[in-house]
């Protein structure tokens, strides 16, 4: 498995400002989209791309142009949505995919309740989008849903990653990538990231 945390000082002073309790709701929505655009430059470094010829205003030019299937980017609902935001302000030729879940309050197992992809996962690049990566729980969930559609190559991107999480989804999945803005390295007894930045999707939304 490869872990790229991306500790770049521009998108630590961001996070910075994501982390403080003092941001509003307003702003850390703002902070997240903008990181997550940030991000989308290590994302797509490795983006499969065709050849392209092209006349520029002087002559041709062989250029390159994105590969078909193209690259699906996946929401786990709700605050995954944020991320994709981001990362499509900067690069629109994508798919998009939702995963809903919830957690139920008896067993503590994420439950699917939306499952929306696009078709032949099995031939394109895959970045699955949530802020948080803390047990891995939704993450491992996601990552099922993801391989029982035939996904075969898929990055999870995280603005925020626990060590714990990170080894989770390294047991059950060695062949993801996972991207991640910063790194804490534990959780609290009720499985929240510690520093971190408190509930993600709460903050986002303002509930």
């Amino acid at each position: 498995m490869t872990v790229k945390v991306l500790n770049h000082p521009l998108i630590n002073v961001l996070m910075t400002n994501l982390r403080s309790q003092e941001t509003s709701s307003f702003e850390f929505r703002y902070t997240a989209k903008k990181i997550s655009s940030l991000m989308a430059f290590e994302v797509f470094k490795d983006l499969n791309v065709d050849r392209k010829k092209i006349n520029t205003p002087l002559e041709s030019f062989l250029g390159v142009k994105t590969k078909d299937p193209k690259p699906c980017v996946i929401s786990i609902l709700r605050a995954g949505l944020i991320i994709a935001e981001g990362i499509t302000d900067i690069f629109k030729d994508v798919s998009i995919g939702h995963i809903g879940m919830y957690r139920d309050e008896k067993t503590l197992s994420p439950v699917n309740y939306l499952i929306k992809l696009p078709s032949n996962l099995q031939n394109r690049q895959c970045f699955l989008c949530d802020p948080m990566l803390a047990t891995g729980g939704s993450a491992i969930s996601s990552l099922e849903t993801l391989k029982q559609n035939n996904a075969s190559d898929i990055t999870l991107v995280c603005l925020l990653a626990s060590e714990e999480g990170i080894k989770n989804v390294k047991e059950k999945f060695s062949d993801v990538t996972i991207i991640c803005a910063q790194k804490d390295n534990h959780l609290n007894e009720k499985g929240f990231i510690v520093p971190g930045l408190g509930d993600a999707g709460d903050r986002i939304f303002d509930t």
